[in-house]
């Protein structure tokens, strides 16, 4: 995200100037603009209600009173009435804009909360981006993605036929299997960023994985391609049923790989998420869940880490969004770990199946037993 200019007013209101530059800053939007805000952005519309009517470029401002995301596409359609004056479009008739990477937009709210902020600091730090690249393969097909805090990318699609084997003659199928490796090994440069990132998972069912780990390095020996054979303790070999994306999770799951992504925020994420159900099935008192039990978690100041998904802040219910924003800033003023999970992550998913907000305690406490007393109080 690059921020081009930030006008905010002692109140909090105030206007930012904003370009995404990938699709992953779409999603950023998605979590940043609410139903209220005025967005200004380029767009096109029919000016006459002929038949074949050319669309025309212009700039309009609407006030949003509705968000569609769509995460495959990396767009954000904004749905509303126009609030600025325009000589060919009356004010308050319906337009929908559309944001999309590189195109320029102004954000107005009439209060810019903890969140926004932090969400907009986040998509402007390169540093916060992804740190894991996958391989997702299987004869023919694979899929190169990063694996970022907001959700999975897939950067490139390969998809050759390999032939059968042939009884006595396997020629054929090793020259097109090779082939298909060659082709995954000329992609890596183009959309993995091997000095920056962490770690590069290849997953897959059977051999494939070690083989195309092992033809990358051969092909890198042979060519002398030094980011490869620097990075080579940054790849990571592991098994998946398939080289679908759904199959990519399996290989996370996979103990050595998580130890491997240890470092990584998607590790942190885990690791968290793995402690509290185990401390919830130990019932050990110190995981709790609901936004009343964290609510009174947080009042005590016995929270170690506060688990929130990015779905609660974009409740089209300003005193719910006020009241997850309130949580947050409680736990990160007591210098505590906040995290936020992707609701497009099956970490995200794990957590919206508990009301979406948790918490992991300090020391064990009986919450039930502390309402139970204010109640008879």
């Amino acid at each position: 995200m690059r921020l081009i200019r930030k006008q905010l007013e002692r109140d909090g209101s105030g206007v930012l100037t904003i370009v995404p530059q990938d699709n992953e800053d779409i999603w950023y939007l998605y979590n940043i603009v609410q139903e209220g805000d005025e967005v200004t952005a380029i767009t096109s519309r029919k000016l006459a209600n002929e038949k074949g009517a050319p669309r025309v470029k212009l700039t309009l401002q609407i006030k949003v009173a509705k968000i569609d995301y769509d995460a495959g596409a990396g767009t954000l359609r904004l749905n509303g009435r126009t609030t600025n004056d325009h000589k060919d479009v009356p004010l308050n008739s319906f337009h929908t804009l559309q944001l999309e990477p590189q195109l320029k937009c102004d954000i107005y709210k009439d209060e810019w909360d903890s969140f926004a902020i932090n969400q907009l600091e986040e998509a402007c730090d390169i540093a916060n981006r992804s740190d894991i690249a996958a391989i997702v393969l299987q004869p023919g097909l694979a899929h190169i993605c990063l694996v970022t805090d907001a959700m999975t990318v897939i950067r490139q699609k390969i998809e050759v036929t390999i032939p059968k084997k042939r009884r006595g003659d396997n020629s054929g199928m090793e020259k097109a299997v090779q082939k298909f490796y060659k082709q995954i090994y000329s992609a890596i440069p183009k959309v993995i960023n091997l000095e920056k990132i962490k770690a590069v998972l290849i997953a897959g069912p059977g051999s494939g994985p070690r083989e195309l780990f092992n033809t990358i390095m051969q092909l890198a020996m042979s060519e002398e391609n030094q980011p490869v054979l620097q990075a080579r303790q940054k790849f990571l070999v592991a098994h998946a049923s398939s080289g679908h994306m759904h199959s990519l999770h399996e290989a996370l799951q996979d103990k050595q790989i998580q130890e491997s992504l240890a470092n990584t925020r998607y590790g942190r994420e885990t690791r968290v998420m793995d402690k509290f159900f185990k401390s919830l099935n130990d019932d050990d008192l110190k995981a709790w869940y609901g936004p009343d039990e964290v609510e009174k978690a947080v009042d005590l100041q016995a929270v170690e880490t506060l688990m929130l998904t990015d779905s609660l802040f974009r409740s089209s219910e300003l005193r719910e969004r006020k009241r997850y924003v309130a949580l947050y800033d409680a736990v990160r003023d007591l210098g505590k770990e906040v995290l936020i999970f992707s609701s497009l992550h099956q970490s995200g998913e794990q957590l919206d199946s508990v009301s979406g907000v948790a918490c992991l305690l300090m020391y064990p406490l009986d919450l039930d037993e502390q309402s139970d007393q204010e109640n008879e109080n």
